[in-house]
């Protein structure tokens, strides 16, 4: 009983100090979940609209298609972005500067000449993001548009964006 009650006790501490911060639920597309996603974000000093915070997601997406010669492709990916991010700006306009990673999980199907192939893996993808942040003071629409260059093994892209939109609250 006694591990209970500390248990329990433990869970009123976090959701006690959760309520006293902003948080945010919205949708990307592009951006950090590459395709389109669901996110978390979450202020981490209570009660201000600015400062350090956390961003947690899923996304993904799927594509299909043939080309001329009769070649069929399909890919699907699943992403998990993960980021920390820091807004300027104690009214409801920020600037939003962060960096991030994005796990993902890819799959690939199809043929080319007749020849069928298939395979899956995981893969990281980095992000910096940039851009502009309205949050309302109290509950209401949030939205942001932000500049996310990428970079993982393969080199780095200067050329990603992402709009989200979503609903802020304390």
């Amino acid at each position: 009983m006694n591990k209970l009650s500390t248990c329990c006790l433990l869970m009123l501490i976090v959701v006690n100090s959760m309520a006293q911060r902003r948080k945010t639920v919205f949708v990307e597309v592009l951006g950090n979940g590459l395709i389109a996603s669901g996110n978390f974000d979450m202020r981490l000093k209570p009660d201000q609209n600015d400062g350090l915070g956390l961003r947690a997601g899923v996304g993904g997406g799927s594509f299909s298609g043939y080309d001329d010669q009769g070649n069929s492709a399909s890919i699907g990916v699943v992403t998990f972005p993960l980021a920390v991010n820091y807004l300027v700006g104690k009214r409801r306009s920020s600037f939003e500067s962060g960096v991030g990673v994005t796990p993902m999980y890819l799959t690939a199907s199809g043929t080319i000449n007749d020849d069928i192939f298939s395979g899956s893996g995981l893969s990281v993808t980095g992000f910096l993001n940039a851009g502009y942040r309205y949050q309302p003071i109290n509950n209401g629409l949030m939205f942001h548009v932000k500049w996310t260059p990428a970079f993982n093994s393969s080199g780095f892209s200067p050329r990603w964006f992402g709009l989200g939109i979503g609903y802020s609250f304390k």
